[in-house]
């Protein structure tokens, strides 16, 4: 009971600590990871709400999801359509109270290693629980099974949709492309090596913590 309780505390500090990472990364004004890429575009043009945004988009993702895995799209899958709802929740608290607004290209860039960092270990943290997956990671992970790839491929596939997609829909109704630039680019290189260096030094301990690993153990 008390590891289990471990594993779901832990959990819940990476969904937190992943939704100051979004929030950040809006921040830089640099350009935004291609999963966010979509609702940062919608909510730019529309002046809508970035949770409740985010909300949709994961939700949308769940369902193209449960398309793709046909009858093996179970139940508990659904969960993480509760759990979106709380990452938007966050996204909404931090947006609305992480006033930071960097005027220079310096300030922007300790924003950008900032989120990148943050946004890593949250990510990684979430996924070492093996509880409920973040809604982009898992429709990665449903792409890379549907082409009898893994999800690798099936993340490549899931962020070039998105770029794509957001280009469209800046220049379609602004003219322009929004939220995409330097700063996307340096999100998807370091981002991988932020989780790879992060999962170095804690997975097996954050693991063991949570009665997925014995002690003394390795993954």
């Amino acid at each position: 009971m008390k590891e289990q309780l471990s594993r779901a505390v832990i959990y819940f500090l990476g969904l937190i600590v992943l939704a100051l990472g979004i929030v950040l990364n809006t921040k830089t004004l640099l350009g935004v990871s291609p999963i966010i890429s979509i609702p940062y575009n919608v909510c730019q043009i529309g002046h809508f709400n970035l949770g409740i945004t985010v909300f949709i988009f994961y939700c949308l993702c769940v369902l193209v999801e449960a398309v793709l895995k046909g009858k093996e799209f179970r139940t508990y899958d659904l969960l993480q359509i509760p759990m979106s709802l709380v990452t938007s929740m966050f996204i909404n608290l931090f947006d609305q109270y992480l006033n930071l607004h960097p005027a220079t290209l310096t300030g922007k860039f300790l924003v950008l290693v900032a989120a990148v960092l943050v946004t890593g270990i949250g990510a990684a943290t979430m996924v070492n629980m093996k509880l409920i997956p973040n809604p982009a990671d898992a429709l990665a992970a449903a792409i890379g099974e549907k082409i009898h790839r893994d999800m690798g491929l099936g993340k490549n596939i899931f962020d070039l949709t998105c770029f794509c997609t957001s280009a469209v829909i800046g220049l379609v109704f602004t003219g322009h492309i929004i939220g995409i630039g330097i700063g996307t680019l340096f999100v998807v290189i370091f981002t991988g090596r932020v989780i790879a260096v992060y999962n170095s030094l804690l997975k097996d301990k954050m693991q063991t913590a949570a009665g997925l690993l014995p002690q003394g153990e390795t993954a």
